[in-house]
């Protein structure tokens, strides 16, 4: 066996400096990881929230549906009778235009905020009735939402009710 030609001194410096690189080895691997460990997390969180502003500007969109959909000023009634499901009445349809410009920012605004609401008429006729515009400047998405009505026309129908089919077009801006 050949001894070492340094002195035991030495031998001991050399030792702990090969212990003090494998020390600094492991901490750079595991900074390394940690890193890594950030980067992964900070994109989990990343999409996690762009999923979940999805969501929000999803049910924003049912929401503001549904609350047209029950709009007193749109809805079918007949004096105190029950409202029709899932009906609009053309005579207040036509009236509502004027009363959403009148009050727009003061009433209007907090009820559907930044959208764009629109009956269309498919059948018999193919007319579009702009309820609701008032478009976000900087809008990055926008979410429709569609919802199939019925349009009752008592002035068309000379004395009768005349039923035209057509959909509710709800587009909200985020």
């Amino acid at each position: 066996m050949k001894r070492s030609t340094l002195p035991y001194g030495l031998r001991r410096n050399r030792k702990a400096q090969i212990q003090m690189s494998e020390t600094i080895a492991v901490l750079f691997i595991f900074f390394v990881l940690i890193f890594f460990g950030i980067i992964f997390y900070y994109k989990y969180q990343q999409v996690s929230f762009q999923e979940k502003q999805e969501e929000l500007l999803g049910t924003r969109a049912i929401e503001t549906t549904l609350k047209t959909l029950f709009l007193p000023e749109l809805i079918c009634s007949k004096g105190e009778a029950e409202s029709e499901d899932n009906c609009v009445d053309m005579l207040k349809l036509r009236s509502l235009n004027e009363t959403i410009k009148q009050y727009l920012d003061d009433y209007y605004f907090e009820i559907f905020s930044y959208a764009r609401i629109y009956v269309q008429e498919v059948y018999p006729g193919n007319s579009t009735f702009i309820l609701y515009d008032k478009q976000k400047p900087d809008a990055t998405r926008e979410e429709p939402t569609f919802f199939v009505v019925t349009l009752r026309d008592e002035i068309a129908g000379k004395g009768q009710e005349l039923h035209k089919f057509g959909y509710l077009a709800v587009v909200v801006y985020s």
